[in-house]
Protein backbone atom coordinates (compact mmCIF):
# COMPACT_ATOMS: atom_id res chain seq x y z
CA UNK A 1 0.00 0.00 0.00
CA UNK A 2 2.49 2.15 0.73
CA UNK A 3 4.31 1.91 -2.91
CA UNK A 4 1.07 3.24 -4.05
CA UNK A 5 0.84 6.68 -2.79
CA UNK A 6 4.33 7.05 -3.65
CA UNK A 7 3.39 6.88 -6.78
CA UNK A 8 -0.13 8.96 -6.17
CA UNK A 9 1.98 11.89 -5.08
CA UNK A 10 4.39 12.46 -8.09
CA UNK A 11 0.79 11.73 -10.45
CA UNK A 12 -1.34 14.58 -8.26
CA UNK A 13 1.86 17.04 -8.08
CA UNK A 14 2.06 16.90 -12.43
CA UNK A 15 -1.53 17.29 -12.52
CA UNK A 16 -2.06 20.51 -10.37
CA UNK A 17 1.16 22.10 -11.70
CA UNK A 18 -0.57 21.33 -15.59
CA UNK A 19 -3.88 23.17 -14.62
CA UNK A 20 -1.99 25.90 -12.62
CA UNK A 21 -0.01 26.58 -15.56
CA UNK A 22 -2.94 27.28 -17.91
CA UNK A 23 -2.29 27.10 -21.69
CA UNK A 24 0.14 29.50 -24.38
CA UNK A 25 -2.27 28.44 -27.04
CA UNK A 26 -3.61 31.67 -29.18
CA UNK A 27 -5.73 33.72 -28.26
CA UNK A 28 -3.75 37.05 -28.03
CA UNK A 29 -2.37 36.19 -23.98
CA UNK A 30 0.74 36.53 -22.82
CA UNK A 31 2.93 33.88 -22.88
CA UNK A 32 6.36 32.33 -24.00
CA UNK A 33 5.87 29.93 -26.58
CA UNK A 34 8.51 27.80 -28.21
CA UNK A 35 6.71 27.89 -31.73
CA UNK A 36 3.92 28.94 -33.29
CA UNK A 37 1.69 31.11 -35.92
CA UNK A 38 0.29 34.94 -36.36
CA UNK A 39 -1.75 36.76 -38.41
CA UNK A 40 -0.98 40.43 -38.71
CA UNK A 41 -3.43 42.89 -39.73
CA UNK A 42 -2.18 46.10 -42.03
CA UNK A 43 0.14 48.11 -40.41
CA UNK A 44 -0.05 46.07 -37.13
CA UNK A 45 3.16 45.87 -34.60
CA UNK A 46 3.68 42.70 -32.36
CA UNK A 47 6.49 41.46 -29.88
CA UNK A 48 6.08 37.68 -28.74
CA UNK A 49 8.09 36.41 -26.25
CA UNK A 50 9.47 32.87 -27.54
CA UNK A 51 12.04 31.83 -24.76
CA UNK A 52 13.16 32.70 -21.38
CA UNK A 53 16.45 31.83 -22.40
CA UNK A 54 18.21 33.32 -26.08
CA UNK A 55 17.96 30.77 -28.31
CA UNK A 56 18.00 30.60 -32.55
CA UNK A 57 14.70 31.67 -33.60
CA UNK A 58 13.52 31.20 -37.01
CA UNK A 59 10.96 33.45 -38.76
CA UNK A 60 8.73 32.31 -41.66
CA UNK A 61 5.95 33.93 -44.41
CA UNK A 62 3.54 31.56 -45.24
CA UNK A 63 3.33 30.80 -49.07
CA UNK A 64 -0.52 31.78 -49.01
CA UNK A 65 -0.14 34.84 -47.05
CA UNK A 66 -1.18 37.68 -49.13
CA UNK A 67 1.09 39.89 -47.31
CA UNK A 68 4.19 41.12 -46.47
CA UNK A 69 6.14 41.73 -42.97
CA UNK A 70 9.43 42.59 -40.83
CA UNK A 71 10.26 40.62 -38.58
CA UNK A 72 13.47 40.87 -35.99
CA UNK A 73 14.70 38.56 -33.57
CA UNK A 74 15.42 40.47 -30.31
CA UNK A 75 17.75 43.69 -30.82
CA UNK A 76 18.84 42.59 -34.50
CA UNK A 77 17.83 44.21 -37.14
CA UNK A 78 14.05 43.66 -39.31
CA UNK A 79 14.90 40.96 -42.24
CA UNK A 80 11.70 42.22 -44.50
CA UNK A 81 9.86 38.78 -45.67
CA UNK A 82 7.89 38.18 -48.97
CA UNK A 83 5.63 34.76 -48.80
CA UNK A 84 6.91 31.96 -48.74
CA UNK A 85 10.48 33.59 -47.41
CA UNK A 86 11.76 32.35 -43.98
CA UNK A 87 14.66 35.19 -42.43
CA UNK A 88 18.63 33.58 -42.84
CA UNK A 89 19.87 34.71 -39.70
CA UNK A 90 20.81 31.66 -38.43
CA UNK A 91 23.41 33.29 -36.12
CA UNK A 92 20.82 35.69 -34.47
CA UNK A 93 19.81 34.68 -30.79
CA UNK A 94 17.32 35.77 -28.71
CA UNK A 95 14.07 35.66 -26.42
CA UNK A 96 11.59 37.58 -28.41
CA UNK A 97 10.30 38.43 -31.89
CA UNK A 98 9.25 41.61 -32.99
CA UNK A 99 6.47 41.55 -36.65
CA UNK A 100 5.03 44.55 -38.23
CA UNK A 101 3.31 44.25 -41.36
CA UNK A 102 4.59 46.64 -43.95
CA UNK A 103 1.80 45.43 -46.70
CA UNK A 104 -1.81 46.91 -47.48
CA UNK A 105 -2.90 42.82 -46.94
CA UNK A 106 -3.17 40.50 -44.04
CA UNK A 107 0.02 38.33 -43.70
CA UNK A 108 0.38 35.06 -41.85
CA UNK A 109 3.63 33.83 -40.61
CA UNK A 110 5.16 31.09 -38.16
CA UNK A 111 8.14 31.11 -35.94
CA UNK A 112 10.10 28.52 -34.10
CA UNK A 113 12.62 27.92 -32.11
CA UNK A 114 15.79 25.95 -32.16
CA UNK A 115 18.64 25.38 -29.50
CA UNK A 116 20.23 28.10 -26.53
CA UNK A 117 23.11 29.86 -27.39
CA UNK A 118 26.16 28.93 -27.01
CA UNK A 119 28.24 29.01 -23.58
CA UNK A 120 31.13 30.91 -24.23
CA UNK A 121 34.61 30.66 -22.85
CA UNK A 122 33.77 32.07 -19.04
CA UNK A 123 30.89 29.72 -18.92
CA UNK A 124 28.43 32.60 -19.76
Amino acid sequence: MIGRRFLLIPFIAATLYGCASGSSGGGGGVGINGAGTFTLAPGESRTILVATTYRNIRICNNVGSSGTFEGAIGDYPAATLQPGMCNNNLGQYGDRITIHNVSASPATGLFQSGGTKPLSRGGR
